[in-house]
């Protein structure tokens, strides 16, 4: 039995996904024990001072999911940096060679033991700032070999370490340099029926200069007889409708949407499609955010992503992505949580998101009793302690 003093209780409330205006309404608390056994929380109640070992906190939230990643890959991309700082686009490095074909070198050459040691040092970080799951993807290899070597590393991860990865399949992140489009997209469906040893979720790149909607809609309902779930990447370079065919094939959620339309924004509000937004990879590029504020007030739910990865937003730390969704994407920071916890959790399938009784539930205590100090204050790390499945890693004296 383990109990958390909190002086202050902030969680979101209710069934996943929560949408529009419901984001906001959440639970909250003050002076309460919050107690747990065999990792599932059992009552919330006013504090009482017992013998029992007791954790004492200022602020307790659920600990960040993040819903959008590209761990693992390997190596890095920091001259790619230097190029954007100079001019030159994200569309331009990719078309000279760069971008993702980078990447997919580096990670071909690179050992599973290799790629293994680079991202446990990353979740190691995450978890130190409060992250206890997050979506990994493939997509760095482009050939059957490399995809599976890196849906190996993830599950290596998962048995080395507590931050949980949720893996996704995303063979169709680039084309190929020694093959077409169409035949590698032949070839990727050969693989899908090793790939399912791995994971039950696909996930494709759909926008200007990689797939079209006529170039995959066959593949995804494909996919879908064979059992998995489906993710986009959608509209982030140009509106080539790829957030409507994700609205007709019932994905999961549609990620980036940076030139969705009102329209678009309509559909996906009227849908059980999510809306994963990534206001990291706006801030990186230097390109406009996406609309969440439309997508809220229309009624559509939102989750949050990092998207940590090499090339386009090398950001991870939650503190920063609260941040920028306050300040750019114009979320209210109940919002904001319930995006990055409860609404995160749904989009990967897990039972985490909220503080509530006969819920499994993994716990950020942070060393402050205002939630607006994290976003405000984001290069100060608050996180004092984290539970992730009933384990405490205590960072610091509470």
């Amino acid at each position: 039995m383990l109990k958390i003093h909190a002086e202050h209780l902030i969680s979101p409330s209710g069934q996943a996904p929560k949408k529009g205006n419901e984001m906001k309404k959440i639970f909250e608390a003050f002076d309460v024990d919050i107690i747990f056994n065999n990792g599932k929380i059992v009552d919330i109640k006013k504090h009482k001072i017992t013998d029992d070992f007791t954790i004492k906190a200022k602020l307790v939230t659920p600990a960040f999911v993040d819903a959008h990643t590209h761990i693992p890959f390997f190596g890095s991309r920091a001259k790619e940096f230097y190029l954007r700082a100079r001019g030159k686009s994200y569309s331009e490095i990719f078309e000279s060679g760069g971008g993702i074909h980078s990447s997919v070198r580096m990670l071909r050459n690179a050992t599973t033991d290799e790629i293994v040691k680079q991202n446990l040092k990353y979740l190691s970080l995450f978890k130190r700032h409060g992250i206890a799951a997050i979506e990994g993807k493939s997509g760095y290899g482009l050939e059957k070999i490399s995809e599976l070597k890196q849906l190996k590393a993830m599950k290596i991860l998962n048995e080395i370490q507590d931050v949980k990865i949720i893996p996704t399949f995303l063979g169709l992140h680039a084309i190929p340099i020694d093959i077409n489009k169409k035949d590698y997209i032949d070839e990727v469906k050969k693989w899908l029926d090793d790939i399912k040893e791995f994971t039950d979720t696909i996930d494709v790149f759909c926008d200007k200069g990689v797939f079209l909607p006529q170039d995959i809609e066959e593949f995804f309902e494909l996919a879908k007889n064979k059992g998995f779930k489906i993710r986009f990447h959608a509209d982030e370079i140009e509106n080539v409708g790829a957030a409507k065919l994700a609205i007709k094939l019932g994905a999961i959620s549609a990620d980036h949407l940076l030139k969705i339309s009102d329209e678009d924004i309509s559909q996906i509000a009227n849908s059980n499609t999510v809306a994963t937004l990534m206001p990291g990879t706006s801030f990186y590029l230097g390109e406009d955010f996406a609309p969440a504020r439309k997508l809220i007030d229309n009624g559509a739910a939102i989750s949050i992503g990092s998207d940590f990865n090499p090339g386009s937003c090398p950001i991870f730390n939650p503190a920063f992505i609260f941040h920028l969704a306050l300040r750019f994407l114009k979320m209210e920071p109940e919002e904001i949580l319930t995006a990055y916890t409860l609404n995160s959790s749904y989009v990967l399938g897990i039972e985490n998101g909220k503080i509530e009784p006969g819920y499994k539930c993994d716990i950020a205590i942070w060393n402050t009793n205002e939630l607006l100090d994290i976003p405000y204050m984001f290069d100060q790390n608050f996180l004092s302690a984290i539970i992730i499945n009933g384990k405490v890693t205590i960072y610091e004296n509470i």
